[in-house]
């Protein structure tokens, strides 16, 4: 076997719950530890640096942020890859840039051979920041790449560092099946996942280059064919059905073209003799203007004159009235005060006044005081009387003057707190109120009495009283007796004024219309002397007023003969006058109406210079005097015209509803008419014209799903070359294998109808969808019903849906065997061996021919403990037969591979450790011992 190229170590640090890993990818190896314990994550990192797009990987489940932090929890993880390369080794590398950048990666590489020695400084392992420094150091020349440059640089496309370094692995026929090649290599590292189904997507992604690939949504392709086609059908029923009001149509059409015809005579000399009109009205009129302006300004002069005689007439009666009303006024002042003089009125005035001020001063000082408020003052002020009045009779001889003999002043205040203040004023006299019978045991009383008052309080067996809110009697002496009587005096003013008060107070209201009396009857006073006054200065004019109310007399009657001249002239210009404004108004409701028809015309809303015309036989001829009625006329005639047009257009909407559309997108309306009527008088060439769309409608319809057809053949024939191909090789335990597409029969018995029937058509057969062959017809819609029943289910055909894969297998023992799914295979070394040789022989086929056979991939093997031996070596050798390096994984070591890589654990179990010094390399013999 000659040399292969391709990878030749995986090593992974700290990284996937390895502390360090190294595995052999040149040959075969079998990776063997208990369950769980990590063994696919090894395999499944060769996605990151060769497949390279996340969104193309599988991590058994996980999501792509587990993941992530799954292989690149830190900065200081690495997975590693060495390839032996025809310029050399090369090393390629995916660094985690840790937590703080969200667990992402970084791709990169250099050429020379892989030693973790480089990627670690004592016992730390370098993070990436400090890699390409570190690199460097050691002579090396690190690239950082990109995804799609890394994609680029493994598949031989064009990169910016095709000068420094070369990593062209994996030769694709076409740079462009980079993505189907990453997905069937992603399944073969997930062997145990593949299925027929992947299967036949692979082939459908390996030959599409070869196909149109095309989708087929057979419902509207047809009904896009034949949607004309039954467009046209009702159409032509409708056409049958409208035969009525198309011809009345064509009548309006008719009527539409007389008129027009008229309209377009009128029209131009209308607006002609609207122009001339126009100046004929100004002239007119400035002639009538210039008579009025004559007659308005004689007018003028007479009304100036009657207007002044007026304005004297209505002066001199303003006077006279002025006058009369001066005398009505003098004679009912001398009527009431002839008899009478000033000094009598002013003396009533003053008493009057007097008794007002006099009410109103009791009214104001009992309101806002109660009748019993005013009774208590009335007997209060009564008490002090009284009180005042025993004190002068006893002024002398007193017991206030008799305890001033025992105590003090101060001491007989004490004691007057808790006496009645009268009580002071007893005559102690022989026939007083007061009899003291033992001078010296009432003295000895007030002393007691006076002890037991003191400081403001009066102190008695049991109880102490205060007495400072109790305020001391004020006694006066002698001396004080005329201030006595002056408070009497005061005493007794105010006990009146409070009895006063009480009587206001009770009848408040009575007193208070007694004043307004009073004060209605002092307003009367006080009016009566200024009109007495008034008269008194009226009385000195009357000899001169007399006079001159004769003189206005005189004025007026001449004054009134003076305008009745001016209006007897005034007559005749107004009759002028009125002749000259009936011709103006004339004029003016001639140009009113005139106007009102020209506002009312509607012509140019119409086009009624374009389309059919009938010319109008009488020469138009117009004058001023008629020119209204001839517009109007007009403009009857522009409304006739627009009520047609409407009535074409509803009559035209009518056809159009019953399902006659075909003409509406037609560029004017004459023509959409025309070709309606067209038909109408042609319907016999219409129903020829629908039996020649049937047949063009289905014609159409074949060649769409030509298509899918010839992609059947087309693939056929592919897998047919396929499948010699792979007979050229060993194949396992086999002694042949094929991959035969079977076509579903009835989809493509349908599909192979329509399109025979439509060559037969074009070869010549009268084939008429509406009326002969109902045989064939009766086909054609089967076949039709079928395919759009399954292109609805599927949103549309495509070339899978035409064809189911059988795998076939003959065994050594030359037993066939057809297997429509790989798991129903007998048994598990035969399933694994075809969904092998299904992944390997499409990414054989994807690769280019002259360089296939240099480069060696690695594929992956789960649970290889479940294959015998002989089937384990059948499938190397097959496997490295077309460059392909199998890597077994199992509990047991399997001594079918060159190499058995244990994997053991290391910190308690924390992490798992592989080392090239663990690698145990098989020697095989006839014996097959290690």
């Amino acid at each position: 076997m000659s040399k292969l190229y391709g990878l030749s170590k995986l090593a992974l640090l700290n990284t996937a719950g390895y502390a360090k890993c190294v595995i052999p990818l040149d040959k075969s190896a079998s990776i063997c530890a208990p369950n769980n314990t990590g063994k696919s994550s090894v395999i499944n990192a060769l996605q990151f640096p060769l497949i390279n797009d996340l969104r193309l990987t599988e991590w058994d489940g996980h999501d792509l942020e587990e993941t992530r932090k799954f292989y690149f929890s830190t900065d200081q993880s690495y997975i590693l890859l060495e390839a032996n390369l025809p310029h050399g080794d090369v090393v390629i590398g995916v660094a985690g840039l840790g937590k703080i950048a969200g667990f992402a990666h970084q791709f990169f590489c250099f050429p020379g051979k892989l030693s973790l020695d480089d990627f670690t400084e004592g016992k730390s392992i370098i993070k990436y920041t400090k890699l390409f420094k570190h690199l460097e150091a050691q002579g090396k020349k690190p690239i950082e790449l990109k995804a799609q440059e890394l994609n680029a640089l493994l598949t031989g496309g064009a990169t910016p560092f095709d000068g420094d370094v070369n990593l062209k692995m994996i030769p694709l026929n076409n740079v462009q099946d980079a993505a189907i090649y990453k997905e069937i290599f992603r399944r073969i590292l997930n062997l145990h996942k593949l299925g027929a189904s992947d299967v036949k997507r692979f082939m459908l992604r390996v030959f599409e280059r070869h196909m149109s690939n095309s989708r087929v949504d057979f419902y509207e392709v047809w009904r896009r064919a034949f949607d004309k086609v039954n467009r046209s059908r009702r159409e032509l029923a409708a056409l049958e059905s409208m035969q009525e009001p198309i011809a009345a149509l064509e009548t309006m059409l008719e009527s539409e073209a007389t008129i027009k015809g008229k309209l377009a005579a009128y029209a131009p000399k209308i607006d002609v003799a609207l122009v001339e009109y126009d100046h004929y009205q100004q002239e007119h009129m400035a002639e009538l203007n210039a008579q009025l302006e004559d007659i308005e300004q004689e007018k003028h002069d007479f009304e100036q004159k009657q207007q002044l005689y007026l304005q004297q007439s209505r002066d001199i009666e303003r006077r006279q009235t002025q006058i009369e009303q001066w005398f009505i006024d003098y004679h009912a002042l001398k009527s009431e005060f002839e008899l009478t003089n000033h000094a009598t009125l002013k003396t009533n005035l003053q008493l009057l006044k007097k008794e007002y001020e006099q009410l109103s001063f009791s009214i104001n000082s009992a309101q806002g005081q109660s009748l019993h408020t005013l009774d208590y003052r009335i007997n209060e002020t009564q008490k002090q009387i009284k009180s005042l009045k025993l004190q002068l009779k006893n002024l002398e001889f007193n017991l206030f003057t008799r305890m001033r003999e025992d105590l003090s002043l101060k001491e007989v205040e004490e004691i007057s707190r808790i006496l009645n203040p009268d009580l002071l004023s007893f005559a102690t006299t022989n026939q007083g109120d007061i009899t003291i019978t033992d001078d010296d045991a009432f003295g000895e009383f007030l002393e007691k009495l006076s002890a037991n008052v003191k400081g403001g309080e009066l102190t008695v067996p049991g109880a102490i009283i205060k007495l400072k809110k109790l305020s001391p009697v004020q006694m006066q002496s002698g001396e004080n007796k005329e201030q006595l009587n002056a408070q009497l005096d005061a005493l007794q003013q105010s006990l009146v004024e409070f009895k006063q008060q009480r009587e206001v107070a009770a009848n408040v209201a009575q007193k208070q219309q007694e004043r307004d009396a009073l004060y209605d009857e002092l307003m009367g006073l006080e009016s009566a002397l200024k009109r007495f006054e008034q008269y008194q200065t009226m009385l000195q004019s009357v000899e001169a007023q007399e006079l001159l109310r004769e003189q206005l007399n005189a004025e007026r009657e001449q004054v009134d003969e003076y305008l009745q001249d001016v209006q007897r002239n005034a007559g005749s210009i107004s009759d002028r006058r009125s002749i000259i404004k009936s011709k103006q108004d004339l004029l003016s409701r001639q140009s009113d109406r005139l106007r009102q028809v020209k506002s009312e015309r509607i012509d140019h809303t119409l086009d009624i210079f374009s389309g059919k015309q009938a010319p109008y036989p009488i020469d138009v001829k117009l004058d001023f005097d008629n020119l209204a009625e001839v517009v109007h006329q007009f403009n009857k005639d522009c409304n006739e015209l627009r009520n047609l047009a409407v009535n074409v257009r509803n009559t035209y909407l009518h056809i159009y509803n019953a399902g006659i559309t075909k003409f509406d997108n037609e560029t004017d309306e004459t023509s959409k008419y025309a070709k309606l009527i067209s038909a109408y008088h042609n319907i016999d060439n219409e129903r020829d014209a629908v039996n020649r769309q049937a047949r063009v409608a289905l014609t159409e319809v074949a060649a769409t799903i030509k298509g899918l057809r010839e992609d059947l053949d087309r693939l056929r024939r592919e897998m047919n070359s396929f499948n010699r191909g792979i007979s050229q090789h060993r194949i396992s335990n086999l002694q042949s294998f094929k991959i035969n597409v079977i076509p579903r029969k009835m989809l493509v018995d349908s599909i192979d109808t329509i399109i025979s029937t439509s060559d037969n058509y074009e070869q010549g057969d009268n084939f008429d969808l509406l009326s002969s062959q109902p045989s064939d017809e009766k086909a054609v819609n089967e076949a039709k019903d079928h395919l759009i029943k399954l292109a609805s289910d599927k949103a549309g055909l495509t070339l899978t849906d035409l064809f189911d894969i059988r795998f076939e297998v003959v065994n050594r023992a030359g037993e066939t065997e057809h297997f429509d799914k790989i798991d129903s295979a007998g048994s598990n070394g035969t399933r694994i061996t075809i969904k092998l040789l299904c992944g390997m022989l499409f990414i054989r086929y994807l690769l280019s021919d002259q360089e296939q056979a240099l480069y060696r991939i690695p594929i992956y093997i789960d649970e290889a403990a479940d294959i015998d031996p002989q089937n384990q070596k059948a499938i190397i050798e097959t496997a490295l037969s077309f460059g392909f390096v199998p890597i077994f994984a199992s509990v047991k070591p399997q001594i079918s591979c060159d190499y058995i890589v244990p994997i053991r654990s290391v910190k308690n179990g924390s992490q798992n450790w592989v080392d090239e010094k663990d690698w145990i390399e098989v020697e095989h013999s006839t014996t097959q011992a290690v």
